[in-house]
């Protein structure tokens, strides 16, 4: 009676008798009493009924009837079919007797036969929910390829899969027919067939998949696909995959992740051809050639992916057959594209000849199929055919050769003495030097030795020292990029001073012969050399010159009853007394400081009477060049510059610094001569004033690293340093105050009164320690200053010691304005030691090909913005050198300059930690 129940419901009646009996096995009969609930609106689907009798009610929302269902109706079987919460309610209006299949029956009678699933489907009118949770778990997740989906993309597949059915012998798919679908086989058994004669060949049964790569690539199916006995498949069609992929891009990633197939053999003789062109197999014969394109594999990585990192190993070569790649650099600031490969190009050749990890990485701008050549198959290649390993070595070789080639550009420019070679004569140099390592305290040459070599400083720093024990003279503490010992190689004598280590070091020595090659060979090497030379000697005059005016400093600073003294009532000042005779102490050093430099002059006679002639020769033609530089080359600078007809176009201020006051005098101050408007202030030193007089005329530094110039606010008018302020009795005097004079590049106002060339001074009186602006009385015009961007300035650069040197203009004048200014330090660089500079207009929109400098002791660079994308900077250069070492201005306006940049930390300021800059200048209006 069950059965007949079955057949006549209207779902049921396209089974056959036998599966009509197989379901009715599976139900089970339930009684409900009048007025019972079967189901609410919005329960899970668990079960389908069948009335066996009474009757049952379709309830809508508030309990409203819908309709009434009588023996042999089916009741809830929609929302079960479609795996949906109930649409309806359902209750017994009189006893009933129900025969009921739950959704797992039904799953597992689809599951046991599939064409009760197909046949209840067609019936429905569309798929039933529950067949594709079948698929979806008995045939998509059990594949290796699908097996990491997520649920939502499985069911996305499982609903666009079309059921097929093959004859015994039927085919499928033949070789080379284009891309049709991907097969998944439900039932029954599938031969794939190579078109090669004596191909591969394999059997496919039921959970196996075949076609995934012809769909995934686009490229024609290499196999020919069988039927071996009566087949059920399921095909997923190849304009369907591309609907799918677009909208669940993770099915394309996950099917390229692992399908690697060969090449077809129309796809081979490309490969030989591009092959030919390759360095690496460019002289390689035909036979070898496709030895290699048959160990070739298609791969395919979609858009957007990675096919390498940098720093993964080394393991393929690629060659693009369709698509297009980028080669990365993985910076901190972003990734920058190195090169756009496309269609036939080649990569990643040198990490599988070298086996070194990947040094950039490579992503995939577009779906592209790639051919690889793996590690395995190319090694065993190697050992197959010896004219593959004597074509490795060749590359190798000449690909080292660039390597060193690309050192000595780079690396060589970082010493000073190099700087300004050309790029042949520092690969000449390159080939002389050796590489030497030594640690924190050990003693590199020593005073008296002989000398035959020359240091180049890589990294780390050296003391040099003049005699022994408490007599002992520090000369000077060099660093990365500096040179010595070379005294010893121009003038043939022992060596003048010990240098030993304060950290540990790593140096290129030159020997004795391959300097005077060098030297005869390169003239500007010759001449680089005397300019350090000549810096060298100008630092040492300045530091033993320097020593008796702060001694005199020291001794002035000495008498506090004078300072401490109240001023008298104001009278008229005495004509100054005459100096006072040095004291018996101060004559005594004096003729001891004589008889000390007659005995130095004597012994520099005799140690030039001492010398080789061609030592003597050497030692002539240096101070020839010497003389030159400092007395014609230098004045006629000197003067060409100050003789310049713009002078707004000098950067900075002019400072003269005096430590003495000037003579009294009794003559007033003119009051009607207009004093020049500074653009800029400078800040006497906070320091004592005996440090204050010794060393060079420039001011010396203060402990503001950052903004070492001040703008001086606008209209703000202030005393200069040099008109002295009335007396009084509570300020102390001092003894010997410095006074400032200040010249900017701003012209004087037009005045018709002439200004007098020497105004009388009367005595000073104390003045302040910093002179903050000075002001014409009298502006023609006032144009004011429009408001600034603000500085972003990292907090660390203080600890650094980097300083921002505004550039000086007037107001109205457009400048480049320094707006920001960040450092990394070792961990957040990243192995990375660049500047990265980022130039923008008015409008904060970048400037595309404007020049930047940076310049350092011994040379500059211009290097030029780019249109890189976004945050990229758009101009970079390598630091070599420790902190300290390099400036960066903007040319073409006044610029402001950031000063004191390099490798190195606060705590290891002289050590090349490698560390980034990140600056970015704004041409803005004042």
């Amino acid at each position: 009676m069950k059965l007949r129940y079955v057949g006549d419901a209207p779902f049921f009646s396209v089974l056959s008798k036998e599966e009509q009996e197989r379901v009715s096995e599976r139900m089970h009969l339930e009684h409900r009493r009048s007025g019972e609930t079967l189901f609410h609106k919005g329960d899970e689907s668990t079960a389908l009924y069948l009335i066996k009798s009474g009757w049952v009610r379709l309830l809508a929302n508030g309990g409203a009837a819908m309709a009434s269902q009588g023996p042999g109706s089916l009741v809830g079987e929609t929302d079960l079919f479609l795996d949906q919460p109930r649409s309806f309610g359902a209750a017994a209006v009189a006893d009933a007797e129900l025969w009921a299949l739950s959704r797992q029956d039904l799953t597992d009678l689809i599951s046991e036969d599939l064409q009760i699933g197909l046949k209840l489907s067609k019936a429905f009118g569309s798929r039933l929910a529950l067949f594709d949770r079948y698929v979806v778990g008995q045939r998509l997740k059990p594949l290796p390829l699908l097996a990491d989906l997520e649920e939502g993309s499985l069911k996305a597949i499982a609903q666009r899969l079309v059921p097929t059915e093959k004859k015994k012998d039927e085919i499928i798919v033949d070789a080379g027919q284009p891309p049709e679908a991907l097969f998944i086989v439900e039932s029954g058994q599938v031969h794939l067939l190579s078109s090669e004669e004596g191909g591969d060949f394999s059997e496919l049964g039921a959970g196996e998949s075949f076609g995934e790569l012809a769909v995934l690539t686009g490229k024609p199916h290499s196999r020919t696909a069988q039927a071996a006995t009566d087949v059920f498949l399921w095909a997923l069609p190849a304009v369907d995959f591309e609907a799918l992929t677009d909208q669940h891009p993770d099915i394309r990633l996950a099917l390229s992740k692992s399908i690697r197939e060969p090449l077809l053999a129309k796809d081979q003789g490309r490969a030989v051809e591009r092959l030919a062109v390759m360095p690496l197999f460019a002289e390689l014969p035909e036979d070898v050639l496709w030895a290699v394109s048959e160990r070739l594999l298609l791969r395919h990585v979609p858009a957007g992916e990675l096919v390498f990192a940098e720093g993964a190993p080394g393991d393929a070569l690629y060659l693009i057959d369709s698509g297009e790649v980028e080669i990365l650099s993985e910076k901190r600031a972003g990734s920058v594209v190195l090169a756009r490969l496309g269609a036939d190009e080649f990569f990643g050749e040198m990490a599988l000849l070298t086996g070194k990890p990947r040094s950039s990485s490579a992503r995939t701008a577009s779906h592209s199929n790639l051919w690889v050549l793996y590690r395995s198959d190319f090694d065993d290649l190697v050992n197959r055919f010896p004219s593959v390993s004597l074509a490795l070595s060749k590359v190798l070789s000449q690909r080292l050769a660039e390597m060193d080639r690309r050192f000595s550009e780079s690396h060589l420019r970082g010493l000073k003495l190099l700087a300004g070679l050309s790029s042949s004569q520092l690969e000449d140099v390159s080939h002389r030097l050796k590489p030497v390592r030594y640690r924190q305290g050990e003693t590199i040459i020593r005073e008296g030795d002989p000398g035959h070599e020359m240091y180049f400083i890589e990294s780390g720093r050296v003391r040099v020292v003049r005699g022994s024990g408490p007599k002992a003279l520090l000369l000077a503490e060099l660093g990365a990029g500096d040179l010595f010992g070379e005294m010893a190689l121009l003038t043939g004598s022992p060596r003048s001073a010990t240098v030993s280590t304060l950290s540990e070091v790593n140096l290129w020595s030159l020997s004795q012969a391959d300097f005077e090659e060098l030297v005869t060979a390169y003239p500007n090497l010759a001449l680089a050399l005397s300019r350090l030379l000549s810096e060298r000697l100008q630092h040492t005059d300045e530091r033993f010159l320097s020593q008796p005016v702060a001694g005199a400093a020291v001794a002035a600073a000495a008498m506090p009853q004078a300072v401490a003294r109240p001023a008298p009532e104001p009278k008229p000042r005495p004509a100054p007394k005459p100096a006072p005779r040095l004291k018996p102490a101060r004559r005594k050093r004096t003729r001891n400081l004589v008889a000390e430099i007659r005995e130095g002059l004597d012994g520099v006679v005799a140690w030039f009477s001492s010398l080789s002639s061609g030592a003597k020769v050497r030692l002539v033609l240096i101070t020839v060049v010497l003389a030159w530089l400092l007395c014609i080359a230098a004045p006629i600078l000197v003067i060409s510059t100050l003789a310049a007809d713009n002078v707004t176009n000098l950067q900075g201020a002019i400072a003269f610094v005096q430590t003495e006051p000037p003579p009294p005098t009794d003559a007033p101050l003119p009051t009607d001569t207009a004093v020049p408007s500074p653009v800029v202030v400078v800040s006497a030193p906070d320091e004592p004033v005996e440090q204050q007089a010794a060393g060079s005329l420039d001011p010396a530094p203060t402990d503001a690293p950052v903004e070492a110039l001040a703008e001086a606010p606008a209209g703000e008018a202030a005393v200069p340093s040099d008109v002295p302020a009335a007396p009084s009795a509570e300020v102390p005097q001092p003894t010997a105050t410095p006074w400032i004079i200040v010249i900017t590049n701003t012209p004087p106002p037009p005045t018709d009164t002439p200004v007098p060339t020497a105004t009388p001074v009367p005595t000073p009186t104390p003045q302040p320690k910093r002179v903050t602006s000075a002001a014409a009385p009298v502006a023609p015009t006032a144009i004011p200053e429009k408001p600034q961007p603000p500085r972003d300035l990292d907090g660390r650069l203080a600890s650094l010691n980097v300083a921002i040197q505004p550039a000086g203009v007037r107001p109205g004048q457009l400048y480049w304005r320094l707006i920001e200014a960040r450092w990394e330090n070792e961990a957040e660089a990243g192995g990375d030691h660049t500047i990265y500079v980022e130039v923008l207009d008015e409008n904060s929109n970048r400037i595309v090909g404007q020049p930047v400098e940076i310049y350092w002791a011994s040379g500059s660079l211009v290097v030029v913005t780019e249109d890189k994308p976004h945050p990229v900077y758009a101009a970079n250069f390598p630091m070599y050198n420790a902190l300290g070492s390099y400036a960066v201005k903007v040319p073409g306006l006044p610029s402001d300059q950031i000063m004191g940049m390099g490798l190195g930390t606060p705590d290891q300021p002289a050590f090349t930690v490698h560390t980034n800059f990140f600056l970015t200048f704004q041409r803005v209006r004042r």
